[in-house]
């Protein structure tokens, strides 16, 4: 009898740890699947919110607003700077040809032509930088092509009208020619 009881006593031990142990693995997959959860929403959060900080900064009409901000200010200061270097380079020729003391200053002219060179390389270093800034913002931050600055959906459209209207074409074409075929034969 005493080793019944022990065999059962172990038995129901040996029942009692296999249930401790699979209460212990539900628990430790709740537990999981509890911070896979919520680091899955904290990444969706985070993600969201990153994604609307990018179509605040990288919006069209920002980004527009901006560059034509930055470089129509640069371009209306080469128009300035060319202005400026006709209106001395013609009052150079003037006195060149109608003051004959020999006396002709040139540093208004070089200035203002020094001026046109500064403005229109600073106006070509902007534009390159703008130009590469959106190049990457397009290819980095923008996944979806109808997203991407620049991006013209009437053109898109207009392409793919293009494209169904040669493919019709063909089409007529190869029906006219079975057409023709078909008439010659029974003639």
């Amino acid at each position: 009898m005493k080793n019944k009881f022990d065999k059962s006593i172990l038995s129901d031990m040996k029942n009692d740890i296999k249930n401790n142990v699979q209460e212990i693995k539900t628990s430790a997959k709740d537990v999981k699947e509890n911070v896979k959860s919520k680091t899955e929403q904290l990444f969706d959060h985070t993600s969201s919110n990153f994604e609307q900080f990018k179509q605040f900064m990288f919006a069209p009409f920002l980004l527009t607003f901006v560059i034509s901000i930055v470089i129509g200010y640069n371009f209306s200061d080469v128009i300035k700077s060319l202005t400026s270097f006709l209106a001395n380079l013609i009052g150079y020729i003037w006195m060149w040809i109608f003051a004959f003391n020999g006396n002709h200053p040139t540093h208004t002219l070089e200035s203002s032509l020094v001026s046109l060179l500064q403005n229109s390389l600073t106006l070509i270093f902007i534009s390159y930088i703008v130009f590469y800034l959106i190049k990457t913002i397009n290819k980095y931050l923008k996944k979806n092509r109808e997203q991407q600055w620049g991006y013209d959906q009437a053109h898109e459209d207009a392409i793919k009208i293009q494209k169904l209207q040669e493919e019709n074409i063909k089409l007529q074409k190869q029906l006219i020619e079975k057409l023709d075929g078909l008439n010659n034969k029974e003639l």
